[in-house]
């Protein structure tokens, strides 16, 4: 974060932190997520840990048929029961490692037990998860990083593979899927060069309802990262889907592409970024499309640092964006100043319109005093909500990952544009 002196927001933020923290802790917020190490009583009574203790007392040369009869049984991984979900790897390997959203957000992994049988080892690990939880993971067998042979879900991801466990009550969206019976929008490529030399040129994905050209002051939604949002989260489906089914308005929606240096527009040099977005990009857009001119009838999201941005650009740009989405933001103390100015105008405060969520299974540093992206959301929802600015908070058994976020967009969609 860059130094710089502190303004009177600053300060005012600052001796807010100190409240808040007490009172997260009052109501109950917890600054980490819950644990995940499985009870006395769940273990007890679980069938995995049962055969994993009786495995353990059998001879070496005995455990090769009771460990192919269990593998031939749950030759999937893992193996899922009520809240208990038991990963397992088989090989040859001196150490497996287990890493992904459970474990401190991809920073700890966990050393998997093991179990010898000659020169191949039975390796392991139990973990309690909520009902509804779906996180990634990945293995690292000595040293290597992989996924789940024996899980055959593969999910969206800019850092490689990753596997995915999803628990009993996790159910996966439909509306991300294709439907050929329905009208499709479509989607312009064009390309757009900023008069700001720092801001870099790039393309732009611009999709279109059907029906587009008997269409008028349309709605728009300008996507940050947005490449990778159609890539992993299937929005033109989600779109399309919902336009048909009357859920949503029809809405012209700008896919901005993802440039080397937007990180730190969207963290530090944020008011380049957004005067470029603002001053720039809305006039270049609603002079070529058929789009509303009004601030509240356009929308700026983004995950991670693309979610501070866009929240960002919504609290101090509100005279063009006057909703704002953001999944996993990053919170920074730019963000809270931005609340506590926003608060102060009346009008502003009474038009904003905000969604932010975040997984209880998030990164462990936030970007501002190291807290979890969990607990500091939390403190950004108490202070919007102390702030009186208008939004939707959710907290979700997840991670920090697309095919957590995407489960999501049609909420949004529907929050800022439904019928």
């Amino acid at each position: 974060m860059k130094h710089c002196v502190l303004t009177y927001f600053s300060i005012f933020t600052f001796l807010c932190f100190a409240f808040l923290l007490q009172s997260c802790k009052e109501t109950g917020d917890q600054p980490f997520a819950s644990s995940t190490t499985p009870s006395t009583e769940q273990i007890a009574n679980s069938k995995f840990a049962k055969f994993v203790n009786e495995l353990k007392n059998l001879s070496v040369d005995k455990r090769a048929v009771v460990l192919q009869t269990f593998i031939n049984d749950k030759s999937a991984s893992p193996v899922i029961k009520d809240n208990l979900v038991c990963f397992y790897w088989y090989g040859k390997a001196d150490s497996v490692l287990i890493n992904g959203d459970v474990q401190a957000g991809w920073t700890r992994p966990d050393k998997m037990e093991s179990i010898a049988r000659g020169e191949e080892k039975f390796f392991y690990k139990i973990y309690s998860l909520p009902a509804d939880a779906r996180i990634d993971y990945q293995f690292i067998v000595d040293g290597k990083i992989i996924t789940d042979p024996r899980n055959s879900i593969i999910t969206p991801s800019g850092f490689g593979d990753h596997s995915q466990c999803a628990m009993p009550m996790f159910k996966s969206d439909s509306v991300l899927l294709y439907r050929a019976e329905i009208f499709h929008g479509t989607v312009d490529s064009i390309f757009f060069e900023s008069k700001q030399t720092s801001i870099l040129p790039r393309s732009l994905k611009i999709y279109k309802p059907a029906k587009f050209d008997s269409l008028t002051s349309l709605p728009s939604l300008y996507v940050n990262d947005g490449f990778k949002a159609i890539d992993f989260c299937s929005y033109i489906n989600v779109l399309d889907n919902l336009i048909a089914d009357n859920k949503i308005k029809p809405v012209l929606v700008v896919f901005v592409d993802f440039v080397e240096g937007d990180q730190d527009y969207f963290l530090n040099k944020t008011e380049e970024y957004f005067t470029a977005v603002c001053n720039e990009l809305v006039p270049f857009i609603d002079k070529k499309y058929n789009t509303s001119k009004q601030a509240k009838d356009r929308v700026l999201a983004g995950i991670s640092a693309g979610a501070h941005i866009s929240l960002l650009t919504a609290l101090k740009r509100s005279d063009v964006f006057l909703n704002a989405a953001g999944q996993s933001p990053t919170t920074t103390l730019e963000l809270f100043d931005a609340v506590n100015s926003a608060s102060i105008n009346k009008q502003t405060k009474k038009e904003l319109k905000l969604y932010f969520d975040v997984g209880r299974f998030d990164l462990v540093q936030s970007g501002i005093d190291n807290n979890s992206f969990l607990y500091a959301n939390q403190l950004l929802r108490k202070e919007m909500k102390n702030a009186g600015i208008n939004h939707i908070f959710n907290v979700f058994n997840d991670g920090h990952e697309w095919a957590n976020w995407r489960e999501r967009i049609d909420e949004i969609l529907i929050y800022f544009f439904g019928i």
